[in-house]
């Protein structure tokens, strides 16, 4: 055997790839950078376009389940439902359309002879139902209400599952039981009534309580596709804050978190804050405080600080004094919000619309002539 030693060990000695020079190294992490800045936005555009894409399918779901529940009961839920308190009501919309959003199971738990506070709602309650958030805001969430059980020295369950829908009040924030003497240029489809006799569906079934005062498809004169029924209302992102009511510009401090207080609100939640308790938002959103006079107290859309919801005992039974208040409507989406309308479509209003073409969009029977190409 024939051994070939080399004389030079250089020879067979593997050559070292060089590293990295520093400026190599910086070179590649600028490219990397100008990379991820290219593409950041790209994502961002992309995942916005999916959660505006998600939140117009819920909204459309929601819609579809209002129509359900007409059709079965000849009306349309009430916004919330009481047996007399104006402030602690039983039921909201939302409760009233689980049914009909493939949450039956949580509609079998919900007892609708009592309260949504009562200790038998408390596993219904804290629910969290998906097409009730908005996927550009959040997938899931729930309010806490243990800070304030001290607060209202009454018992409470301690989590209710969030929301960031709301019924449409319209352009008026009167929270009377009797709605009748809101007037028609500010009344929208869901307020506060009171329960009237037990109605079964057509066809049959279990019953509900028919509210003494009902809005039925038929008296939407101004136009189902000109109707709005459900908007957004962001919850429980710091984005949004709530309003001091002696200082709108400024947000609260909630004394029991000792912070500002987040807008919030929860499907089955049917009640609302006092002056005394000014920190919460509710299940109805609203585009005027008062809707007609020289000052109709407008609501904006995406309004920081937020309005918070206040009862605050008008006793004109149109708040013609202005002492109730109803948050606004707000979203996580770029410069405006979705809404349904009454006939089931969505559509995306900007929040630099028009205080008037708002306001007569939020009412069904103001009187008022508007067209699709006016928003």
């Amino acid at each position: 055997m024939l051994l070939l030693i080399s004389s030079n060990p250089d020879r067979v000695r593997r050559r070292e790839r060089p590293a990295f020079t520093l400026l190599e190294l910086l070179v590649v992490l600028a490219i990397v950078g100008a990379l991820l800045a290219l593409l950041l936005p790209a994502v961002q555009k992309a995942r916005e376009a999916a959660g505006r894409a998600a939140c117009q399918s819920n909204l459309r779901q929601i819609g579809l389940a209002l129509h359900s529940f007409h059709d079965i009961y000849g009306f349309l839920p009430p916004g919330l439902a009481t047996e007399g308190d104006k402030q602690d009501c039983y039921h909201t919309g939302f409760t009233y359309l689980l049914p009909f959003l493939e949450q039956g199971n949580t509609y079998r738990l919900y007892h609708m002879d009592k309260p949504w506070y009562d200790a038998d709602n408390y596993t219904a309650v804290e629910q969290q139902v998906p097409i009730f958030y908005c996927p550009s805001n959040r997938t899931r969430g729930v309010l806490d209400l243990t800070p304030y059980v001290e607060q209202w020295g009454a018992p409470l369950p301690p989590y209710v599952g969030a929301c960031d829908y709301v019924l449409c009040k319209g352009a008026n924030a009167c929270l009377w039981t009797d709605t009748s003497g809101i007037p028609p240029q500010a009344k929208g489809l869901f307020n506060e009534v009171q329960f009237g006799p037990i109605v079964s569906p057509r066809g049959g079934g279990s019953g509900i309580p028919i509210p003494q005062q009902t809005v039925r498809f038929t008296g939407i004169t101004d136009g189902l596709s000109s109707t709005i029924a459900v908007g957004e209302a962001a919850g429980g992102n710091p984005y949004y804050v709530v309003a001091d009511i002696n200082n709108l510009s400024q947000p609260v401090v909630e004394p029991f978190i000792n912070g500002p207080a987040q807008m919030e609100q929860a499907w089955a939640a049917a009640s609302m804050g006092d002056y005394q308790h000014p920190w919460y938002a509710s299940i109805l959103g609203v585009t005027a405080q008062i809707g007609f006079g020289p000052d109709p107290m407008d609501e904006p859309m995406n309004r920081r600080p937020g309005m918070p919801t206040l009862l605050g005992n008008d006793p004109t039974g149109a708040n013609t004094t202005g002492l109730d208040r109803v948050s606004g409507f707000r979203s996580m989406h770029l410069v405006g919000c979705h809404f349904l309308f009454a006939d089931g479509s969505v559509h995306f209003l900007p929040q630099a619309i028009d205080p008037v073409l708002y306001r007569a969009l939020s009412t069904y029977a103001g009187g008022e002539i508007v067209s699709d190409g006016d928003f």
